[in-house]
């Protein structure tokens, strides 16, 4: 059974890699959370600028704050991967940041008290407003918000974000949560597939994250990428026992 809320820690997770612009924004979005009870982890993927030097300041200045950097450059799904590895054994929900993104003021809380009301609900994520390098507005997300919607396409982007999303660590065994850099570039996709026979999936009505990215890049990746998606598709059968509708899974490319 779970805690009350306050005594739930929540670990975020924060992959770098020269991301200097916007890195200050996304740490201080996450440093005025209301909820409080947080850590913020956050890896160096041997950055060239000065990405790692602003994550150095801020764990000096803020407890909440714990700066690493890799010996080279590993990646997007190793330097998760050791994300993964230094969240704290007592933490209950682990978070995601993209570093160049912003988290709303109540972000952390809204997914919180939902996990909390929904414990067999396993990930939660949020709606997202687009915005472009300068802040500018692009478009909002209307992702699904129930699970049998969700389940029927979980692709990243598609019918939830990653970057948004918190995970209930209390309903699944160890290591589950891997990335597998072998399924690029569905390694997002790969970990939601992974964690759908732990329990349910949501996103919340709410626009609680800001996403420096364009939409309709999503579906474009799909097309781009489609020798890998049908990969995605059989792995998920014979590996995961998930068995979705091959018109489910590619209808978001007919569909954009």
């Amino acid at each position: 059974m779970l805690l009350p809320e306050k005594f739930m820690l929540v670990s975020i997770i924060l992959p770098v890699h020269n991301c200097e612009e916007y890195l200050s924004e996304a740490l201080r979005s996450l440093l005025k959370q209301s909820y409080k009870n947080i850590e913020i982890i956050a890896v160096d993927d041997c950055s060239k600028d000065n990405s790692f030097k602003i994550l150095k300041t801020f764990a000096k200045k803020y407890k909440k704050v714990r700066a690493y950097k890799n010996v080279k450059k590993y990646g997007t799904a190793v330097t998760l991967n050791r994300l993964i590895k230094k969240v704290k054994s007592k933490s209950k929900f682990i978070a995601f940041m993209d570093p160049s993104d912003i988290s709303s003021l109540h972000r952390i809380k809204r997914q919180v008290q939902y996990l909390v009301k929904n414990p067999e609900t396993v990930v939660v994520g949020s709606q997202c407003k687009f915005i472009d390098t300068g802040g500018k507005l692009l478009r909002k997300s209307d992702f699904p918000c129930k699970n049998r919607f969700i389940y029927q396409s979980p692709l990243h982007g598609i019918s939830i974000q990653f970057e948004t999303v918190l995970i209930n660590r209390t309903l699944l065994p160890k290591d589950i949560l891997k990335f597998n850099a072998t399924s690029k570039p569905f390694i997002y996709s790969d970990v939601f597939i992974k964690l759908l026979p732990y329990g349910k999936f949501a996103n919340l009505k709410y626009y609680l994250y800001s996403r420096r990215s364009n939409p309709s890049a999503y579906p474009q990746d799909l097309r781009k990428h489609i020798v890998s998606l049908v990969k995605l598709w059989v792995n998920s059968i014979f590996n995961y026992d998930y068995r979705p509708s091959l018109r489910s899974i590619f209808s978001p490319i007919a569909r954009r």
